[in-house]
């Protein structure tokens, strides 16, 4: 029995796993659907969606550290915090170490405008105030002995703002660290709360209780009195302190979890909060509440679109702002398995948006063109929906999947920026370089504009020694580096330069998928293929066949849709 014509396999716009995998609509992890074309003019795309791989992951600078806690950026350098640790990073991620600042857990942080050198305060929970500027070790910062200990810190209108736990918020002076003893107000609206954190957004003061938030704006009240007033209050809580993100300067869409275990949505402009978490994740943030686990948000952008994200130590989803739809993202942990995202926190920073690292000490940034996480595997993971219209129990003769094909990268282009150079082993040329995590012993590199030591500068073969440094065969180090210089690595990794897609089939709804098989997406430029297909699938299944496509290879990857029938054929290629 044929099928009249190919029945399309329904790819998600959205992550729906269902409470089980049966009753799921599909996933998605480490990619995101955006339509094609103009959906109210005429069909000019090949198809109505594209499925593109999200950005990887790269280092911009390595430390010793662990723990990301949070960052800042303040003109020329980012302000960075670790745990029981603070540094500075320069635009060329040079780490310098400003010293002991105690804590483990994540910090807000914020600066004033004080001219010519602001001043820059973090807070940690556990631990109160901090004072990272001033050039010297971070310091305990109590107001005098007038700020009893905070739990946040935020800045608006020349003021910081600190919340304290029992309900106050305490005004510094203005475009200073000063404070009055007499300048605060008790947050009040309900009384069975605690006061979690201040977040200055869209020219107002919010301030997050676990069952509300009140607004406040600035009423110019003269010191000592508090220079704000309340406007409102909203029924919105926040679950956790750090489940809050997108204050952030440029993305200013902001988003929070709530004491219904629901993500909230409020646009620049107003405060009228929107949810926008579905069922699904409603329950999965509901689940790790119960289990006392903590949330980490943040946010970043590439490319114009905006991306918000929610992780627990079991997983981690973002939602796109430009589709409002939701997508999973996962890592290759350090145990071998995927699990939650490395990426942890999120701001701008010399032009990028910088991450921390769950797994390491490295501060990474968000990169559009890397499709690896710091050089590790990233997987794309799109699973269908069942097929409904597809006869139950009729051969399946063949599947076709869309994709983008011939993206195999037959030329590598990794640059490392060159930091120094020094003699190696052996006398070699050791370079410095911001990071390697791409690059492989025996690689060819090109040296190119190193100041100083020019003998680097040529084609070698390289020798990875470790994260931020090389060494140059057959060099011998002469001279002493005075400045610049990148080492392009132009070695493709094998499984850049013909890279594949592993196609699986789930019959019992997607509780276990089958044995894959594996289909070339073509070498560069190879690309009169236009589909990847399977044939002789035997029968179909009684709950609807669902479709697994697995790609792990550091290459773009867009799908746009696929097909299942039980003609043997090829149908409309």
């Amino acid at each position: 029995m044929a099928t009249a014509d190919p029945s399309p396999i329904p790819f998600p716009v959205s992550s729906f796993p269902g409470a089980n995998p049966q009753e799921g609509a599909g996933r998605l992890i480490n990619c995101y659907a955006e339509p094609l074309g103009d959906p109210q003019g005429p069909a000019s795309a090949p198809a109505a969606q594209v499925w593109r791989r999200a950005p990887g992951l790269s280092q911009f600078a390595s430390t010793a550290q662990s723990g990301y806690r949070g960052g800042l950026i303040v003109g020329g350098s980012s302000y960075e915090v670790w745990a029981n640790q603070a540094a500075t990073v320069s635009g060329a991620g040079v780490v310098s170490l400003l010293g002991t600042f105690p804590g483990t857990k994540k910090v807000s942080i914020a600066r004033d405008q004080a001219s010519p050198n602001p001043d820059v305060v973090a807070v940690d929970i556990d631990n109160g105030a901090y004072q990272l500027s001033g050039g010297g070790a971070p310091t305990h910062y109590t107001g005098g002995g007038n700020l009893p200990s905070p739990n946040s810190v935020a800045f608006q209108d020349s003021y910081f703002f600190f919340t304290i736990g029992s309900g106050q918020v305490y005004a510094s002076g203005q475009n200073a660290l000063t404070q009055n003893a007499l300048t605060f107000i008790t947050i009040q609206a309900k009384a069975d709360v605690n006061l979690l954190r201040g977040i200055a957004y869209s020219g107002l003061m919010l301030f997050f209780t676990t069952g509300s938030c009140e607004v406040w704006q600035d009423v110019a009240n003269p010191a000592p009195a508090f220079p704000y007033g309340r406007l409102t209050v909203l029924e919105y809580g926040l679950i956790q302190a750090n489940a809050i993100a997108g204050w952030e300067t440029g993305f200013s869409n902001l988003m929070w979890v709530a004491q219904d275990f629901g993500v909230y949505l409020m646009m620049p402009g107003t405060l009228a909060p929107q949810k926008v978490s579905p069922p699904d994740l409603d329950r999965l943030i509901e689940a790790q509440v119960v289990a006392n686990n903590t949330f980490d948000a943040g946010c970043y952008i590439f490319g114009g679109k905006k991306f918000w994200h929610l992780s627990s130590p079991a997983w981690t989803w973002e939602f796109n702002l430009a589709t409002a739809k939701w997508n999973e993202r996962q890592s290759l942990n350090t145990s071998g398995v995927y699990g939650r995202w490395r990426a942890t926190g999120g701001h701008p920073a010399f032009g990028k948006w910088l991450i921390g690292d769950q797994n390491s000490g490295k501060l990474l940034f968000v990169d559009d063109q890397n499709f690896t996480e710091v050089g590790s595997p990233q997987l794309f993971r799109v699973e269908s929906g069942p097929v409904k219209t597809f006869p139950g129990r009729v051969r399946i003769a063949r599947a076709d999947f869309d994709f983008d094909m011939g993206v195999g990268i037959a030329v590598g282009n990794f640059v490392m920026m060159v930091t120094g150079a020094a003699a190696g082993a052996g006398g070699v040329v050791r370079l410095a370089v911001t990071d390697t995590s791409r690059a492989a012993t025996n690689d060819t590199a090109i040296v190119a504009n190193v100041g100083g030591t020019t003998e680097a500068n040529g084609t070698w073969l390289i020798t990875v020694v470790d994260a931020t440094h090389i060494e140059l065969k057959g060099t011998t180090f002469v001279h002493a580096w005075t400045s610049g210089g990148t080492a392009t690595d132009v070695t493709s990794p094998a499984s850049a330069v013909a890279p594949t897609v592993a196609i699986s089939r789930s019959l019992d709804g997607a509780l276990t998928f089958g044995n894959p098989r594996v289909r070339s997406l073509g070498q560069q430029g190879r690309s009169k293929r236009t589909r990847a297909s399977v044939k002789a699938m035997g029968l179909s299944g009684p709950m609807g066949d669902r479709w697994r496509l697995d790609v792990t290879d550091p290459v773009y990857v867009g799908l746009m849709g696929g097909t299942q029938s039980s003609n043997p054929r090829e149908v409309g290629a």
